[in-house]
């Protein structure tokens, strides 16, 4: 398992500034590459990445001696990263229009977040520090969590920091969670997960959702007006360079950002965290976040909880323990609509249903929290045989990567069915 440690840098302000100028080399060497790249097809000749990284060499010995005062690292990874983009944009192209992902590759712009590579015979962690080419020791804020082999690392900036983010493979074997344990995590933008460890509705556990982008979108709005009138006035005066308050108000902006993320990805490793532990077989939903993003009422809400990442981590923390798996409900479960006593399939739907949060079974007269009875729905699949679940009920291999992707279900199965990874 390859997993990534972001770890805070604590540079001096010379040392900071000799980071500033190996993102600067990054970028410039991408964008000498892309420019390279579209003259040579231009003349008619056949570019890649290694013909590019040959040019770029002999460039650089005759006209940009400054490049050297950086690692070779920040040039040499850019100009592979351009063949990569160009690599998946053509790959892209043999599929149908509206499953490509990859753009032609556009020239980069600086910006406050930057970042350049480093490859794993070009740096060495030792406790709180780590060594970089051409630069020296620079103290960490804590040590490298994880034993195994360093592939690589990444520094950047972010949010008026510096990170280093290393690749390490590793393997894990956890301690499991007791046999037969099962839970439902039903997400939302009210609350943020409810969990139900048991069959009985009482026992749902509600965590609730800090919501960082609302609490923070005041400041962000007024920190954007102040930037954006900036802007104006710059551009009527005929000032091309940002000024150096400018650039403050842009960091502050950047800051206020960082913040919102770094509250969100907490509340989303200290959840799922907690129920990789407790919890053999965890079923979570597979929702459609880009359709519930159209609606704008509700858009900035949905978007704020970070659905994507919770059960991204949610399953690579599963593999991390020994037999623990994880169910992946259909897109169209009905998991809200049914009740969890009877079965059947009455609950409240449709917008004009959006802003209930408890219902009475029309069958069996049973009262029902929203979130809490689609909790325990979700918890059935766990608990159901390998014929209602279509899908391999065993234990997920520690290390092994899924076969098949929640996002490939195809939308004629039965919405009772769900995809075991």
């Amino acid at each position: 398992m390859i997993l990534g440690h972001a770890i805070a840098l604590d540079p001096t302000p010379q040392q900071a500034e000799h980071l500033r100028r190996a993102c600067g080399t990054a970028r410039f060497a991408y964008n000498w590459g892309l420019a390279e790249w579209q003259s040579m097809y231009k003349a008619g000749e056949k570019p890649s990445a290694k013909v590019i990284k040959a040019r770029w060499n002999a460039h650089r010995a005759e006209a940009l001696p400054w490049s050297y005062e950086v690692t070779k690292c920040a040039s040499g990874q850019a100009i592979r990263d351009l063949g990569a983009a160009f690599s998946n944009f053509f790959r892209d192209l043999r599929k149908p229009k509206r499953d490509r992902h990859f753009r032609y590759p556009k020239f980069k712009k600086k910006a406050l977040n930057e970042s350049f590579a480093l490859w794993n015979d070009q740096f060495e962690i030792v406790g709180k520090t780590v060594r970089i080419p051409n630069l020296g020791t620079v103290k960490l804020r804590e040590e490298l969590r994880f034993l195994g082999k360093i592939l690589g690392a990444t520094v950047s900036f972010r949010g008026g920091r510096w990170f280093l983010s290393v690749q390490v493979e590793t393997f894990f074997c956890r301690r499991p969670a007791p046999e037969g344990t099962v839970a439902g995590i039903d997400l939302g933008s009210r609350t943020l997960a409810t969990i139900a460890p048991t069959a009985n509705e009482a026992d749902a556990i509600a965590v609730p959702n800090p919501k960082p982008r609302k609490k923070l979108l005041g400041r962000i709005k007024r920190m954007q007006r102040r930037i954006d009138r900036q802007k104006h006035r710059a551009k009527k005066a005929g000032q091309k360079k940002a000024s150096r308050r400018q650039y403050i108000r842009q960091l502050r902006l950047s800051k206020l950002h960082a913040r919102a993320a770094n509250i969100r990805n907490d509340a989303a490793h200290k959840l799922t965290v907690a129920e990789a532990r407790r919890s053999r077989t965890n079923v979570i939903e597979n929702l459609n976040v880009s359709g519930m993003a159209k609606n704008h009422s509700l858009a900035g809400a949905i978007l704020d909880c970070g659905f994507h990442e919770i059960s991204r981590q949610l399953q690579y923390k599963s593999q991390m323990h020994d037999g623990h798996r994880i169910v992946i409900a259909n897109r169209f479960y009905p998991s809200t609509q049914t009740c969890c006593c009877c079965g059947s399939i009455c609950g409240p739907r449709g917008r004009e249903h959006m802003g209930v949060e408890r219902w009475v079974c029309a069958d069996c007269d049973a009262e029902h929290g929203r979130d809490s009875n689609a909790a325990v729905v979700l918890r059935s699949l766990g608990t159901a045989s390998p014929e209602v679940t279509r899908g391999d009920t065993g234990p997920l291999p520690a290390g092994t990567r899924s076969s098949a992707s929640p996002a490939d279900e195809p939308r004629t199965e039965p919405a009772h069915t769900c995809a075991h990874i």
